[in-house]
């Protein structure tokens, strides 16, 4: 019995889906399925993910979700679950055969624990780069712990307390950054948990962040803002600044590299 949906929503990502899928394919622990959320593809990524995903049979699926934007597509994702935990990967990032098997041990070992978060590394694990930034962002989990460290890439929630708090859904936040503010909301029900063994290998390719990203000053000011005050830091003052920017989900589709 599966006991995680691994919803990965990709838009035009030939090239790139095939090893991503085939990462997950090859996870040592099989409590899991696969559902990718086509966002109106025009290539043939689509396909490229299929051949990738065979092996694991009915644990498979791709659905299509014509709405524009990541937000929407993993809205349309979460509306299929139906296991206690869920969660969303990108289509360009490599996961390693204990992915699944740590995200699962992790929220059983702890029930009070909302979200489960993996350390994106850009280097093998025994690298000296790699082993600095385990330090780094276990260091910022604990001097910071409610806040986001982790990118959309690499998040796993309990099911239930990701749909309590509104799942993905651009009524309630539109705009990029999603992967942070929904942790925010996801933190009312419980905590984020970071383990120094739970990573994933992001893809480097994005060259400019400008459009998908925030300031210096936005994200100093996130990660100092009182737990009482970010309520407040989002939805009238990172919302705002993101709007003025147009700064929305659906500019994630835009690609730079």
């Amino acid at each position: 019995m599966s006991k995680v949906t691994v919803i990965l929503p990709f838009f035009n990502e030939q090239g790139w889906i095939g090893p991503t899928v085939e990462s997950l394919a090859a996870q040592g622990d099989r409590h899991f399925r696969l559902l990718l959320v086509d966002n109106g593809s025009i290539d043939d990524g689509a396909m490229e993910a299929a051949r990738s995903g065979q092996s694991l049979g009915d644990r498979f699926q791709i659905v299509a979700c014509n709405i524009p934007g990541k937000i929407n597509a993993m809205q349309a994702g979460l509306a299929l679950v139906d296991t206690p935990l869920v969660a969303i990967c990108d289509a360009d990032t490599f996961y390693p055969p204990d992915y699944i098997e740590r995200i699962i041990a992790i929220f059983e070992g702890d029930p009070a624990a909302a979200a489960v978060m993996a350390i994106d590394l850009y280097a093998p694990r025994p690298d000296p780069a790699s082993r600095e930034r385990v330090e780094f962002i276990m260091h910022k989990s604990r001097r910071f712990a409610d806040k986001c460290h982790a990118g959309g890439y690499a998040q796993a929630f309990r099911t239930d307390w990701l749909r309590a708090a509104g799942g993905f859904d651009t009524g309630l936040w539109p705009y990029v950054l999603e992967d942070h503010e929904v942790v925010h909301r996801v933190g009312r029900f419980g905590h984020s948990v970071y383990h120094p063994d739970h990573v994933c290998f992001p893809s480097e390719r994005r060259t400019s962040r400008d459009s998908v990203s925030w300031t210096r000053w936005e994200r100093l000011l996130y990660r100092y803002m009182p737990s009482t005050g970010m309520d407040w830091y989002f939805y009238r003052f990172l919302a705002h600044r993101l709007r003025s920017r147009k700064s929305l989900g659906t500019a994630l589709r835009q690609k730079t590299w």
